[in-house]
């Protein structure tokens, strides 16, 4: 038998001792990875949240399965340890499933059904720590009343449920809306309930320590003021106060601090077409404002997550649009007594390809903010980092998912283990180039060790394949064009309303189309200036891929993007 070169068999040694070295690292890092496959491709399972169960275990939620318009949502319990120990399904009509972790090892789950022209259905259910159903009951009130949007679902201290939501009762030929809260007790009982026939809309709800229920109205009538209504524990309504927030404002979202005072946040514009993060904070005794901040002004910004923790600082995650196509992930300590920036940490895009989401935090010193690493246009691996409470970063954490294998995944959301390990959600999909569709879909959970992967700065090592779009110009096979023209962007990403795309030029593309998953088209337009915005409030919340083409070169460029909802 001949011998194989002396220059192969090295080879073949320097390739499994770089294969053996990779392996050894993932292993370090990853200590573990539960795959949550359906097997109903290709609808295939989606992961919607994880949330912590006592000490030793979590609670993950996941879309399971779709069969025509039957949606299956999975409530699964695993140890720390990636054991799934028990799991309990939900059926429904295009359904959609909320959970709450209660004080005494239960769940609480929300059942959102849609059966085609009916009015909506609402049925809670009530597990126990096997996830074994202790007691249900669907929502309803007297008097024919209708519950259109069930907008409000919480737990206080003591397992006590807090629902609240719109409807309207019928009236003759017309119908007279009215607005809900109810309250029941850990078993489901109903202690009280308010009905609001005024001109309002009952968005959100949150507990005080004792028991005061702070219900926000926010209505386009009052815009941009809310109302704040203080209903105490047996359900007397005790004052009702309007609060003026931003002009401008794009979103609105709220919670208490550890004073149980009223924030207030989210993104407005701001003169001359820019957008900010805009804070306040109320007072709980007197209703007064104690403090209105604006930050992180851009030509745009998305407001990726806030998070407080017990010593009562704020953590804020954005994402800034420069105006020449970049963008970077900024994250941020706010005193959340003065509401001024202690610290923050930045991110580009253009030097380490992360797009992160969300942050897992807890009281610990150190935590998480998760998404993806891109490594072409369509493909990414999910990509986390740690960072100290003190503003340093403190590693990073890359899945082993590849992007050679032509998906991409991201990390959703996590939890934080006893031992500071980052258990983290994540989604997979393919992404086939020439149908514009995908044919996979898995959701996945997995626990990474406290080793990270890269020390506290960024690096190409896992990156893969040839970035399409670059920030100094156009590739063209791999290779930079000779000519620097601006790379298309599109923000903010992930998009709740409106979806800006700039950088366009009518002499490349003619014609822009976003594509769902599945390869339909859902929205179609004609590229007429250099700057596109499209309204996609009306989309569900997942993975769309913008294609821009040129009916006359027949050229195409393809960018994905997420809406949030």
């Amino acid at each position: 038998m001949k011998k194989p070169p002396i220059g192969s068999a090295w080879n073949s040694v320097i390739l499994f001792a770089i294969l053996l070295l990779l392996q050894l690292s993932l292993s370090a890092q990853l200590q573990w990875y539960q795959n949550q496959d359906g097997q109903l491709q290709p609808n295939g399972t989606y992961g919607t949240s994880i949330r912590s169960f006592g000490t030793n275990s979590f609670i993950a939620c996941y879309l399971w399965t779709i069969d025509n318009d039957q949606y299956t949502w999975k409530v699964s319990k695993t140890n720390t340890s990636g054991n799934e120990l028990r799991s309990f399904f939900a059926t429904g009509t295009t359904a959609m499933v909320e959970t709450r972790v209660g004080r005494y090892n239960t769940v609480y789950v929300l059942l959102r059904n849609f059966p085609f022209g009916q009015n909506p259905e609402y049925i809670l259910y009530k597990l126990n720590s096997n996830l074994e159903v202790v007691t249900q009951r669907t929502i309803s009130f007297p008097n024919d009343y209708n519950i259109f949007n069930l907008n409000a679902f919480e737990l206080d201290g003591a397992d006590n449920v807090y629902l609240a939501g719109d409807g309207q009762y019928p009236d003759g030929p017309g119908f007279s809306p009215a607005s809900f809260i109810m309250k029941t007790d850990k078993h489901l009982v109903s202690k009280w309930s308010r009905m609001d026939s005024t001109e309002t809309s009952f968005s959100r709800v949150h507990i005080e320590d004792n028991g005061t229920v702070l219900l926000l109205e926010d209505h386009y009538s009052i815009y941009p003021n809310i109302r704040v209504s203080k209903i105490s524990s047996n359900g007397q309504h005790a004052q009702r106060r309007t609060i003026q927030t931003d002009a401008g404002r794009m979103s609105l979202f709220s919670t208490l601090d550890q004073n149980d005072n009223l924030l207030l946040y989210g993104v407005k514009s701001v003169d001359g077409g820019a957008q900010a993060i805009y804070l306040r904070k109320i007072s709980r005794h007197n209703g007064n404002v104690i403090y209105h901040k604006t930050h992180f002004t851009a030509p745009g910004i998305d407001l990726n997550d806030l998070k407080l923790d017990n010593s009562g600082s704020i953590f804020t995650l954005v994402t800034k649009y420069t105006g020449d196509g970049n963008q970077l992930s900024r994250i941020s300590r706010i005193n959340a007594a003065t509401g001024n920036i202690n610290w923050n940490h930045s991110i580009p895009f253009n030097e380490d390809s992360c797009v992160l989401t969300k942050l897992v935090i807890n009281q610990q010193e150190r935590f998480y903010a998760v998404g993806e690493r891109r490594g072409q246009t369509y493909y990414s691996k999910g990509f986390a980092i740690r960072m100290k409470k003190n503003g340093q970063r403190d590693g990073n954490f890359p899945a082993p998912d590849s992007i050679n294998f032509q998906r991409s995944h991201i990390l959703m959301d996590g939890i934080i283990d006893p031992e500071n390990r980052l258990i983290a959600m994540g989604n997979t999909n393919d992404f086939d180039t020439l149908t514009y569709s995908s044919s996979y879909f898995r959701a996945f959970a997995a626990r990474f060790g406290n080793d990270n992967g890269g020390g506290g700065g960024c690096d190409d090592k896992d990156k893969k394949g040839n970035d399409e779009v670059v920030a100094a110009g156009r590739t063209i096979n791999g290779t930079a064009s000779a000519t620097l023209i601006p790379a298309v962007t599109v923000y903010p990403n992930p998009v709740g309303n409106e979806l800006v795309v700039s950088n366009l030029a009518r002499e490349e593309y003619d014609q822009l189309t976003v594509y769902d998953m599945q390869g339909s088209a859902v929205l179609t337009k004609p590229v007429s200036s250099n700057t596109a915005r499209l309204d996609v409030s009306n989309l569900a919340g997942g993975v769309y891929l913008i294609s821009l083409r040129s009916s006359a070169t027949r050229k195409e460029q393809n960018i994905k993007f997420i809406v949030k909802r």
